[in-house]
């Protein structure tokens, strides 16, 4: 038992803490992608380091060590910004206070509630599993925290559902050492030891389920704004190809219309002929397909929203100036647009006559600027911290995908009402 818990638990322990921190690594934000080979040889040699370093008994150079090693291998394996230098530095820090904090706790039960360990041996592979178990907690906890743009939408019961397996896990471990205590045979030891083992298995297997769920939400999210943008291209498409039929219609009948107005101005009813004329004209710019921007979608997207506008008799006003968005995603651009005019349309459609629209985009330095206001009749829902939609069954997504968008671009969102109309204002560097 000794053996085990005061040589190879260590070693295992260090492996799993090692494990975890490359976890990290790869599951923020990353610009630099190498072979599975070099990280798997990466993760042995620096195991290997930090276990030999652990053994000196040195607590604060095993800190020093993980801090130092973890900055090196993020750097030149995973992300090589320097911003990511510190956030390495402050996710080891942590890491290390989140060890100081456990053991803490494991402590503080022992006394309060009066655990009884024969030997010391036992103590270690309490004190080892629950910290590393602690770890893998804080670990992920970290992870959702920095990708809270990307898996905003996990439930709540399924974070709650993951940390419920470290805590059972450290639980487990409490009741089995009750159990090897009493009955501590060779028989026994190698059981608990197969448990011990299966423990750390089952922790890291749910890590990959709790992932396979988050890139699940990732997907929904993104298949429903890929369908959203899908439909607005097949509106696009759908009405031009409407305006070519009407076009083919009217070139067929010009020579009719062009001598009816002819034979009009021939008999001096020049308030008819000027007349038929006009209407000549409207049909004709009727069939015009607007171009208030280079960028392919969101000529798309303003097409659509500005005819939705036309035809429910809401007043627009707009400042489109001709900036390269090519920067922003076509998917982001989409969730952006779309789900603004969405949301201006669904707040005026009800006012009668005096509905109106505003649309500014323009550039001030080196900023992108999108400013829309909107008039209303009823002030927004607020749910928690966020605005919910008012339409019936709808989830209210759309200030939320927004806001994701808006951070792969180090955009920023501003939100402001009064009694009778909405504004936004959004600033994106470019």
């Amino acid at each position: 038992m000794n053996t085990f818990a005061f040589l190879l638990l260590p070693i295992i322990g260090n492996f799993f803490l090692t494990y975890i921190c490359f976890y990290f690594m790869s599951k923020v934000e990353r610009n630099i992608y190498k072979s599975k080979k070099s990280y798997i040889l990466i993760y042995l040699i620096f195991t290997f380091i930090i276990t030999f370093i652990s053994f000196l008994g040195n607590g604060l150079l095993n800190l020093l060590s993980l801090v130092i090693g973890i900055i090196i291998v993020g750097h030149f394996s995973y992300n090589n910004s320097k911003s990511y230098k510190l956030r390495y530095f402050i996710f080891v820090v942590c890491l290390f206070i989140c060890d100081v904090l456990a053991t803490l706790l494991i402590n503080l039960i022992i006394s309060t509630f009066d655990v009884y360990i024969t030997q010391m041996a036992y103590y270690q592979i309490i004190l080892v599993i629950s910290i590393r178990l602690m770890e893998f907690i804080y670990v992920k906890l970290s992870i959702v925290f920095m990708n809270r743009y990307k898996i905003s939408r996990l439930k709540l019961i399924q974070l709650i559902s993951f940390i419920m397996v470290p805590f059972f896990s450290i639980f487990y471990i409490f009741t089995l050492l009750n159990y090897v205590q009493i009955y501590s045979g060779e028989e026994d030891i190698i059981l608990f030891i197969f448990n011990v083992l299966s423990i750390f298995a089952v922790n890291i297997y749910v890590t990959h389920i709790f992932d396979n769920i988050a890139k699940n939400n990732i997907l929904e999210n993104e298949i429903n704004l890929y369908m959203q943008q899908s439909k607005l291209q097949y509106k696009y498409y759908d009405n031009l190809e409407r305006k070519y039929q009407e076009s083919r219609k009217l070139a067929h009948d010009i020579r009719n219309h062009l001598n009816t107005i002819e034979e009009l101005y021939k008999c001096n009813d020049t308030e008819n002929a000027k007349r038929y004329t006009d209407d000549i004209h409207s049909m004709l710019n009727e069939l015009n397909q607007k171009y208030y921007s280079s960028n392919r979608v969101l000529n798309i997207i303003l097409n659509d929203k500005f005819e939705q506008m036309k035809n429910i008799n809401i007043k627009l006003e707009y400042g489109i100036r001709d900036i390269d968005i090519d920067f922003i995603r076509e998917i982001d651009i989409t969730t952006i647009f779309a789900n603004l005019l969405d949301n201006a349309i669904e707040a005026t459609t009800n006012i009668k006559d005096e509905g109106y629209i505003k649309l500014d985009i323009d550039k001030f330095n080196d900023f992108l600027v999108i400013n829309i206001s909107n008039s209303m009749i009823e002030k927004p829902i607020h749910k928690g911290k966020k605005l919910k939609s008012t339409k019936e069954n709808h989830q209210g997504f759309g200030i939320t995908n927004i806001k994701k968008s808006l951070e792969r671009y180090d955009g920023t969102i501003l939100i402001d009402y009064s009694k009778d109309e909405f504004k936004v204002n959004i600033v994106i560097p470019i």
